[in-house]
């Protein structure tokens, strides 16, 4: 359910009963109680009617409190149907159900239909084939007296059927309750009476607004929803101040948003002291219930390890997977717990254990779905720019292709063609310039380089010349970025087993390598391969990010 809202407000007496019956009721357990939301609006031949929104806030009203809800809107009378019969399943072992039908509702005088969105030329003899039966619905909330409620927001008034005829409303089975009117009153009525726990049906009639009417089963004796009327009925029959009433109802429930809401409207009440205590032994309660559950999961290292991983994978950082759940993986476990609707203590259970995990494996699923697309697109590319360039040997061809894809498909290859293609000039070059590009190579400074382009701006080395100068150029950055990718790589590998590990990973991914814990030269590349196939930055070393998705593949 989610949180009572922290926004400060004050009360009149006389509204008293209402906000806290509503706001303040106990929470209820967990029912098998099924709630079916059929609405059509969005007709292709007949006039629409209003309900989107509205539809959409009463699924989540009658979520938020419990029910299974099998909702359809503007949908065919098949797929409503395969709702209709979702609804059923759930209802099986159900203690209450709520049924909500908006839209265009005829009968023939014996038999009653929501016509769907699809309804064109409707005739008594064709309306099954475009219509949900309302009559089984009423019957089947006929199998839960006391517990059932129907509401209908119907029209039809532009219906032109000789043999059908528009009605707003259905005749109650015996123990139904059934409530009528336009859409928004409805979900207006469900918000602040139907869903209030501990009211009563005739009290729920009561407050309903107006153009919305109750009939069938309306009793002072039955709540549709349990919970504690007993505050309100202290409030409404006895003289309380407005603290005194705040604080009945929050020792009544017991809970922790019934002491906050005392201690937000009377932060300096007579109570204040006892209402912060109760909330403190409250939360360590909580506390030592999560610790000792989350213990009882007996995890070892690796299992935690794993869940870290986990943890990562799906967006919420532990600060390290190092199997131990620092403040950084209690941060993360809350968050997790949060973005997924449980209740936030830091600490695991098993249905978290095991959804987390689920949710984990199908997210490195994906992500090694989407790498393989990426590599195979990537291949594509690499493959098209060698055909432009490398592949007729030319040595601009092989150094742009080189440019471009220093760790591709081609590159061994390229390189081996500009070596020979090195070794040819040196071959044939004159013996002069020759010695003098082995004294600069032999240098292998800026001052050389640029010293041999200005002896020889046409010689034979002036490729190799300039792509060295840019290389330099761009050196003091890569050692930067180096020194920093190696201080990352130290502390997420940074010895041998881990390396090895790392090595052994790659191998199995088909990263062609040899296993030896060194991290050399073939290394390198092939870590450089797979963060490309996997969109991360390309540096050739480990770091938390790469370990994450190398643990993660498969």
């Amino acid at each position: 359910m989610r949180p009572f809202s922290s926004r400060p407000f004050i009360l009149r007496r006389s509204a008293l009963p209402v906000v806290l019956a509503a706001g303040l009721a106990a929470p209820l357990p967990a029912l098998a109680d099924a709630a079916l939301i059929l609405v059509e609006s969005d007709y292709e031949a007949l006039s629409d009617v209003p309900g989107a929104n509205q539809a959409a806030a009463l699924a989540q009203l009658a979520e938020d409190k419990g029910f299974d809800v099998s909702a359809s809107l503007d949908q065919s009378a098949r797929e409503a149907g395969r709702s209709v019969a979702a609804f059923r399943k759930a209802a099986e072992d159900g203690e209450r159900i709520l049924i909500l039908v908006s839209g265009h509702v005829v009968s023939d005088g014996t038999n009653t239909w929501l016509l769907t969105a699809d309804a064109d030329d409707v005739s008594r003899f064709n309306v099954g084939s475009m219509a949900v039966p309302l009559d089984p619905l009423m019957e089947l909330a006929a199998d839960f007296p006391g517990q059932a409620v129907v509401m209908i927001s119907a029209s039809g008034d532009d219906l032109k059927a000789d043999d059908l005829t528009p009605i707003g409303t259905m005749e109650a089975a015996q123990g139904v309750t059934v409530i009528t009117g336009p859409l928004d009153g409805l979900t207006r009525l469900t918000r602040e009476a139907l869903l209030v726990p501990g009211l009563t049906l005739d009290k729920v009639i009561e407050e309903a607004p107006r153009g919305v009417v109750g009939s069938g089963y309306v009793s002072s004796a039955t709540n549709f929803l349990p919970g504690d009327g007993g505050a309100r009925v202290v409030i409404e029959r006895t003289e309380q101040s407005p603290e005194d009433a705040f604080w009945v109802v929050a020792r009544t429930l017991d809970e922790p948003r019934g002491y906050e809401l005392y201690l937000e409207q009377f932060p300096d009440g007579t109570h204040s002291a006892e209402a912060r205590a109760a909330l403190r032994q409250i939360e360590d309660r909580v506390q030592n219930s999560a610790e000792a559950t989350e213990a009882a999961l007996d995890l070892n290292q690796a299992a935690r390890r794993q869940v870290q991983r986990n943890l990562s994978l799906l967006g919420f950082d532990p600060k390290g997977i190092d199997g131990i759940f620092g403040p950084g993986t209690r941060a993360a476990i809350r968050s997790y717990q949060t973005a997924n609707g449980h209740g936030v203590t830091g600490y695991l259970t098993q249905p978290v254990l095991a959804e987390m995990t689920a949710k984990a494996d199908q997210r490195a699923a994906e992500l090694e779905r989407e790498a393989e697309r990426r590599r195979l697109v990537e291949e594509r590319r690499d493959r098209a720019y060698w055909d432009e360039t490398g592949a007729r040997g030319a040595e601009a061809g092989l150094r742009a292709y080189l440019e471009r894809y220093p760790d591709g498909l081609y590159a061994e290859v390229a390189q081996d063609q500009l070596d020979a293609i090195e070794a040819e000039k040196r071959a044939g070059a004159e013996a002069e310039e020759r010695a003098i590009w082995d004294r600069v190579r032999s240098a292998d400074s800026a001052d050389a380089y640029e010293s041999y382009l200005q002896s020889y701006p046409e010689g034979l080395f002036v490729d190799e010349a300039r792509g060295r100068l840019a290389a330099m150029r761009e050196d003091q950055q890569d050692r930067d970025n180096r020194a920093r990718a190696e201080a990352q790589e130290a502390q997420v590998a940074g010895n041998r087993v881990t390396m090895l590990l790392v090595e052994t990973k790659l191998q199995s991914l088909g990263y062609d390598l040899r296993a030896d814990g060194q991290a050399d030269r073939d290394t390198r590349r092939a870590l450089r391969r797979f963060q490309a196939d996997r969109g991360l930055p390309v540096t050739g070393y480990v770091d938390q990010t790469t370990m994450v998705r190398l643990l993660a593949a498969f």
